[in-house]
């Protein structure tokens, strides 16, 4: 780890943390990359992986969360700037964790900086988000998503363990008992 002192505090900068973030960035384009390639240059769509569960199964996708203001002309400019106004947030927060042993935080903060940097960059590129993964449960469709999107979920899913048990100031944080002998 290295340091960086900024007012009088040392803000630990974690090499693997950056090699880990630009790889799950580089790994999300690549795919959309090559799933738009082959509906675009190739007239695929969709093909099954398992029957009636899992399926690649290509969208484009203007709008938000299953395809929120996908119709409003000002919604890219408004998610851009909303997505950059996030990042700066998160990124902050990311700052705060890592003067302590946050590691769970740290690495959800990490997962959803990644899953909205390769939104913003689809964003940026397209003027829309290309997602491609596609469940069926119990015979209903789920939203067709993107691997920034999971980051973006799993993120949020452990910062809401982190905060609900692991934090110092977690919510369910289990109290130690003194044992006087």
């Amino acid at each position: 780890m290295q340091g960086i002192r900024t007012n009088g505090r040392r803000v630990k900068f974690n090499v693997w943390h950056l090699i880990l973030a630009l790889s799950l960035v580089l790994v999300d384009q690549l795919t959309k990359v090559i799933f738009r390639n082959l509906s675009l240059n190739h007239g695929w769509q969709s093909t099954c992986i398992i029957q009636d569960f899992f399926y690649f199964d290509y969208t484009f996708n203007t709008g938000a969360a299953f395809s929120f203001l996908s119709d409003a002309p000002w919604a890219q400019t408004f998610f851009k700037v909303l997505t950059i106004v996030a990042l700066i947030g998160f990124y902050a927060y990311y700052v705060v964790l890592s003067n302590g042993k946050n590691y769970v935080g740290r690495i959800a903060m990490l997962l959803i900086i990644c899953g909205a940097m390769g939104n913003l960059i689809d964003r940026f590129a397209y003027n829309g988000v290309v997602d491609f993964i596609s469940f069926i449960f119990w015979g209903n469709p789920f939203a067709i998503f993107n691997l920034a999107d999971s980051y973006l979920t799993i993120g949020v899913i452990l910062i809401i363990i982190h905060l609900l048990f692991l934090d110092k100031n977690a919510v369910f944080k289990g109290e130690k008992v003194e044992k006087n002998n």
